[in-house]
């Protein structure tokens, strides 16, 4: 054991449910603590064939925007040189640290989190993927990490694990992490000051067509109705306002609905593939058994994909006007991008 890194030797011993004890029991961390430096990070609790595939040692930075005030944050991927070996982070062509995986770092009370977030990390900082300048279609903006001081309170030592977040759950993952204080930031990548449109707002075309035959198959609006089928309006409104006006929990929330959606009937007996795949009498027909899971969170993301689909259906003038409704879509509020 180095004297350097005792803590980290400590934690590396230690198993996932006590590393889970040690995250419950650490101390609340100010950010202000933590902002200006890059801390060099080891995974913990990971099966070698794991470590293997993944990053043993890796930086995470945390620096305030100075015109925002919101601290970002971003990960360094490191060359694997050894978990006592200096940091040697791998480099761009135009030779700058090799940046990914962008952040913010926000607290329990301002960041997106389900109700049924534990209570236990309620004092925890967390380092948010969704609210980051990451690519619209990378997974890892559905990741929150909660993070605690396990040292003295100073912010030098972190403990930090990995929850997967859909809507109105948690699940979590086996990625714990310690994080030790390194060096003052040196490098700020262009990207993580940039300020724009919210990328977790932006469905790619395959992303809306998904979501809208998951719509159409919620609705189940019949051809041959007095009521236009849900596929046959077009919907390109919708999507820019979501684009546009929406939160950004709300959009991001989407996303991983409808991916989650799309995979849910490998599970189902008698089906064994994705709804994108399916006819639109079976997917209307899988979403019924879906709504009806014994699953909660299955059962909620049922719920949330028909909220919005109702909001994408009524809002065009088409429909309302054969439900006898007098405003137009631009008249109303859209509370769903509220």
């Amino acid at each position: 054991m180095s004297a350097e890194h005792a803590l980290r030797d400590q934690l590396l011993r230690l198993h996932r449910r006590e590393l889970a004890l040690r995250l419950r029991a650490g101390r609340a961390v100010d950010p202000r603590a933590l902002e200006g430096f890059v801390y060099r990070g080891t995974a913990l609790g990971m099966p070698r064939v794991v470590e293997r595939l993944t990053w043993r040692t890796f930086q995470k930075a945390f620096w305030r925007h100075p015109e925002s005030g919101r601290v970002l944050g971003w990960n360094v991927r490191l060359h694997q040189d050894g978990l006592d070996a200096p940091s040697r982070p791998k480099t761009t062509r135009a030779g700058d640290p090799m940046t990914t995986w962008y952040y913010e770092l926000r607290s329990v009370e301002t960041a997106t989190l389900p109700s049924s977030w534990p209570q236990e990390l309620r004092h925890s900082l967390v380092i948010d993927y969704a609210r980051g300048n990451n690519p619209a279609l990378d997974t890892v903006q559905w990741v929150k990490d909660p993070l605690v001081d396990v040292g003295d309170g100073s912010g030098d030592h972190l403990l930090g694990v990995s929850y997967l977040v859909l809507p109105g759950l948690y699940v979590p993952t086996p990625t714990f992490f310690c994080l030790e204080r390194e060096a003052p930031i040196s490098f700020v990548p262009a990207r993580v000051g940039t300020e724009g449109s919210a990328p977790w707002a932006a469905l790619s075309a395959g992303e809306r067509r998904l979501a809208e035959q998951i719509f159409d198959a919620i609705l189940a609006v019949d051809e041959d109705g007095a009521l236009p089928a849900f596929a046959r309006l077009d919907h390109a409104g919708f999507w820019r306002a979501l684009q546009s006006g929406t939160a950004p929990h709300v959009a991001a929330g989407l996303r991983a609905t409808i991916h989650a959606l799309n995979l849910a009937p490998l599970a189902l007996s008698g089906v064994h593939r994705p709804l994108a795949v399916l006819s639109r009498e079976q997917r209307i027909a899988c979403l019924a058994r879906l709504a009806h899971s014994e699953r909660y969170e299955l059962r909620q993301m049922v719920a949330t994909a028909k909220i919005l689909a109702c909001f994408a259906y009524f809002e065009h003038d088409q429909v309302r006007g054969q439900l006898g409704g007098a405003a137009s879509a631009q008249e109303t509020e859209r509370p769903w991008a509220a």
